[in-house]
């Protein structure tokens, strides 16, 4: 029997609208533009385990899903856990997986993965910087110290989409923390097979919205839509491109290459005021910039000189007249933007600098050092123009005491690296994120590790940093931690220079941004 020839013509049609159609819902994301954005400097790890830095922490985020996450509007909101409970207590949580979670090759993500990656970032052979992160949990610190075994430390898989985190002491802060790529799951079917390689783009399974497409060092971080999250990101690939240079960045961004970037040199804010006023981005963060000491060695073992050095520079002239860029200089190491704390003033506050400057002198007399006998030092500090203007005008204070300043600057990575290693006399550093005082004060706890990078201790300031970790009720907590932060500031193991206002250039046809205190930014809420 003969197929009438309008009958195929029809289904030839009908078949051919089908696969249309099913295209466009498979490739709906392909005539989506890139979305480009400016890195402040250029990752050294895409490793969660192993990360460092803000810059590989905002790639990570869209790499990876934890089981809390940020909104398009910077707040925390449940992730790879559709919800959680705890106990009255507070020191057992129960998080309840999404059940359509799955790596990037389709294997389901399961509370046994978390499991793993909480012992893989507590094992010492790790050398994970921030394991100290995850030390709320029951056995962590002892764990990452070598003292107990690492099956020991409190999460347990209750089955494959219920895991049960047991606290050491109550951490009401815990979602929060649980935000950082120290909590991230990694695929252990990829890491048991090809080890350290996993992080590849060969290799790459991941479970957030993105998977790592390419790395070209130097040059730009190529992220690709991950087809197995839900739901599917706004858009199908993001560039991160690394741009220490505010100048360079500046320029690229002009160009139309970016749709975001990170920073500019503050001397344009002015005229970009005017002329790009839609695209300026202007906002406070969650953060502090300060100036830290090396009091493992010579001369910073000696708190006189510590405290000479910082009672002589004024943040408010590095904010209102070196930097002019919104930054809100420093008036207490925990920065101004966390909440319900009670800022206690810096020891020297309340002194004229002129009267700071003649105590100072004092100081270092006292200490062996004067005109015959200058104390010599050096100032590290990361690229960047703003780093450059900034800790010259700090050594220009400190040459009015009879200081001899030289200046150091090394890459981000670099430079940071070098304050893990403790190759510094006094170096800049930063540190960003929680609205916790906890999360600043405890860079001064003895126990902290690579990232406490002067080597302070004094014990009284570890017992009250322990004591306030005993306590649930937030009043409680806060008070003992105020304490600390008062009795650590009179050892000046670090002076505290300003909280950072973000400073970006955001073109105005990129949807899904919002500024916020944290200045994070996933790129799957971004579309142009």
């Amino acid at each position: 029997m003969k197929t009438p020839r309008r009958l195929v013509l029809k289904t030839l049609l009908l078949l051919l609208l089908a696969s249309w159609l099913t295209g466009a819902g498979v490739n709906a994301l392909a005539d989506v533009p890139a979305v480009h954005l400016g890195l402040a400097g250029e990752p050294a790890t895409l490793d969660p385990h192993r990360y460092n830095l803000r810059v590989e922490e905002s790639v990570l985020g869209d790499l990876f899903l934890g089981l809390t996450t940020f909104s398009a509007e910077g707040k925390i909101m449940p992730g790879a856990a559709t919800h959680w409970d705890t106990s009255e207590d507070g020191l057992t949580w129960n998080f309840h997986l999404r059940p359509d979670g799955r790596w990037s090759d389709g294997k389901p993500v399961t509370a046994h993965d978390f499991v793993y990656a909480f012992q893989r970032l507590l094992n010492p052979k790790t050398a994970a910087s921030l394991a100290y992160f995850m030390y709320p949990l029951k056995n962590a610190e002892a764990a990452s110290k070598g003292e107990t075994p690492l099956r020991d430390v409190g999460a347990r898989a209750v089955d494959d989409l219920t895991l049960e985190l047991t606290l050491a002491l109550p951490y009401p802060h815990l979602p929060e923390r649980l935000l950082y790529p120290t909590a991230f799951p990694v695929p252990r079917h990829v890491i048991d097979r090809v080890g350290d390689r996993w992080v590849k783009p060969e290799h790459w399974v991941s479970n957030g919205a993105y998977i790592l497409r390419d790395w070209k060092p130097q040059q730009h971080i190529e992220l690709a839509h991950n087809p197995q999250f839900t739901p599917a990101p706004a858009t199908q690939s993001v560039f991160y491109h690394s741009l220490a240079n505010g100048q360079n960045a500046y320029n690229r961004y002009r160009a139309g290459d970016m749709d975001a970037i990170a920073g500019f040199p503050a001397g344009e804010l002015a005229n970009l005021s005017t002329t790009r006023a839609a695209e300026l981005r202007l906002s406070p963060q969650l953060s502090m910039m300060y100036l830290v000491f090396n009091t493992r060695l010579p001369p910073f073992n000696d708190v006189r000189v510590r405290k000479a050095l910082s009672m002589v520079v004024e943040p408010s002239i590095l904010t209102d007249k070196v930097l002019r860029s919104g930054d809100v200089a420093a008036t207490s190491f925990v920065p101004p933007m966390v909440a319900n704390y009670d800022h206690p003033a810096l020891p020297q506050a309340t002194v004229p600098l002129s009267e700071r400057q003649v105590q100072a002198r004092a100081l270092l007399t006292a200490a062996g050092y004067g005109p015959d006998k200058p104390l010599n030092i050096v100032l590290r500090y990361a690229t960047g123009t703003d780093g450059k203007k900034a800790n010259l005008a700090t050594a220009a204070f400190w040459q009015q005491i009879g200081v001899k300043v030289e200046l150091h600057q090394a890459e981000l990575k670099v430079h940071y690296g070098d304050l893990r290693q403790g190759d510094f006399m006094v170096a800049q550093a930063g540190w960003l994120g929680e609205s916790n005082p906890e999360h600043y004060l405890g860079l001064l706890h003895g126990s902290t590790g690579d990232t406490n990078y002067g080597g302070y201790h004094n014990p009284a300031v570890d017992k009250l940093l322990n004591d306030a970790r005993g306590q649930k009720n937030i009043v409680a907590r806060h008070a003992l931690l105020r304490d600390a932060e008062i009795l650590a500031m009179q050892d000046y193991p670090v002076m505290p220079l300003f909280a950072l206002a973000t400073r970006r250039l955001v073109r105005p046809d990129l949807r899904g941004w919002h500024e916020n205190p944290r200045d994070a930014h996933p790129a799957r809420f971004l579309q142009r």
